[in-house]
């Protein structure tokens, strides 16, 4: 969300973010020069994100590893299946394990949408997030169509 300028639409929700994933995309990311990983680390240091040191069980752990998921996608999909929340991902192996649990998940693509029904963006705004979005991460020619019909709803 930050790389597309859209980091704006999490603050309606009380985001937690694992340790793992700080350390993925703000540690490194610094690390690496990433401006994005700039703007994360401050809405931490404001309060927006709160940081969270997990515990992960080693045999939900070894699963999830075996399912091919990163240790900072593990950690959230832990969290939200323990304390019954909401995950946000993107990666399609991360949504369907989640979805396996029964974890309701979020993705950048339903905060954009859930931005325009909210009215915190414009449904211009949101044909420019949705093809920021699609710089950045994959998006096939049917999801990109759908999201764009959705956002048109409210022309």
């Amino acid at each position: 969300m930050a790389k597309a300028n859209l980091l704006f639409l999490i603050k309606p929700y009380a985001i937690i973010i694992p340790l793992e994933v700080k350390k993925e995309v703000v540690d490194k990311g610094i690390e690496q020069g990433y401006s994005d990983s700039i703007i994360i680390e401050n809405e931490i240091k404001k309060g927006c994100i709160n940081v969270i040191n997990i515990k992960i069980e080693p045999q939900f752990d070894k699963i999830a590893q075996i399912a091919g998921l990163h240790r900072a996608e593990i950690a959230v999909i832990y969290y939200a299946y323990k304390n019954n929340l909401t995950a946000l991902l993107d990666e399609d192996a991360a949504r369907d394990f989640a979805l396996g649990l029964g974890i309701k998940i979020k993705s950048s693509l339903g905060l954009l949408i859930d931005g325009l029904k909210n009215r915190i963006i414009s449904p211009d705004e949101a044909k420019k997030g949705l093809n920021a979005l699609s710089q950045i991460m994959y998006l096939s020619s049917d999801i990109y169509r759908v999201i764009l019909e959705k956002i048109e709803k409210f022309l």
